[in-house]
């Protein structure tokens, strides 16, 4: 049975600002891309490479230039990514990608048992000065995930009541995309993102501007909407791509590649001014010789 993903994340108090501090957004506008082959128009909603690997699912080609549309309700089941639907669509130097209610890394916090000394420290927190309580430097067990090892103050939190809150009340994800969708058509193409959550919190995503970053962190590192041509001649646009744990996994969300089909073979031209046929004469029938005769004469 599918998981209905779509829905309300709950919420902490993490802000903004330290929300941004467990991820780098960056836009690219020309990755790099090789391969001299031809390839055909493709396009696939999700992927992912490394501990956790996940084949190109849906995945559409279209190597005739005609249009061809796939869609999943689910992904193989893994521990590290799931989505409600996603359509990918390949035609004549078009495609696109349609992708709603990703979860990336989910309930990744709810597996994470809180010591009791902290869960008592949480529980007599004091109503003021509690902001300069220092934080404590606990490490967090491996919840399945190609991350590396991690402690609390590797969380998006600036001090014990974020702590608190994050552990004791934990998001149902470490990212939550509700909506994504991707285009090409040629050498140009777009990507439109809907609300986006990072550990509960919203995440404004950055300016278009060529190269917009975030502050790097140990988590994850998303690079946003990366464009690329290929040598021979095709065009590449990818909504998200994500890295988990310095390299140790990586996720595509949302690609499509726009190329032209391979050409149909061309008809051989006849010649301008063709001989005109040659029709063979039947013979003609012999003349038929006389031949003289006597009759009798009677009387």
């Amino acid at each position: 049975m599918r998981r209905q993903l779509r829905g309300r994340l709950t919420p902490t108090v993490l802000t903004a600002a330290a929300v941004a501090g467990v991820v780098t957004f960056s836009l690219v506008a020309s990755a790099p891309a090789g391969n001299a082959a031809a390839r055909p128009s493709s396009a696939y909603a999700v992927s992912a490479e490394g501990q956790v690997p996940i084949p190109k699912t849906p995945y559409a080609e279209s190597p005739d230039g005609k249009r061809r549309t796939t869609s999943a309700l689910e992904l193989p089941q893994n521990p590290l990514i799931s989505v409600r639907a996603g359509t990918a669509t390949a035609g004549n130097d078009s495609a696109s990608v349609e992708l709603f209610d990703v979860v990336v890394g989910p309930d990744i916090l709810s597996q994470v048992k809180v010591p009791p000394e902290l869960k008592q420290q949480c529980s007599n927190l004091p109503k003021t000065g509690a902001e300069e309580v220092p934080l404590p430097d606990l490490a967090l067990p491996d919840v399945g995930l190609p991350l590396p090892q991690l402690s609390t103050k590797d969380l998006p939190v600036k001090n014990l009541p974020d702590l608190c809150n994050l552990l004791l009340t934990p998001p149902k994800a470490l990212l939550a995309i509700d909506s994504l969708n991707v285009w090409c058509s040629g050498d140009q193409g777009g990507v439109d993102i809907g609300t986006l959550t990072l550990l509960g919190q919203t995440v404004k995503l950055p300016s278009t501007k060529q190269g917009a970053t975030l502050p790097a962190a140990p988590l994850a590192t998303i690079k946003v909407n990366s464009q690329g041509k290929h040598s021979d001649g095709a065009f590449t646009i990818t909504g998200l791509s994500i890295d988990l744990g310095g390299g140790a996994e990586t996720i595509n969300l949302a690609s499509a590649t726009c190329a032209k089909p391979a050409a149909k073979p061309k008809p051989v031209p006849e010649p301008a001014n063709p001989a005109p046929a040659q029709v063979e004469t039947p013979p003609s029938a012999p003349v038929p010789t006389p031949v003289k005769t006597h009759h009798p004469v009677t009387g």
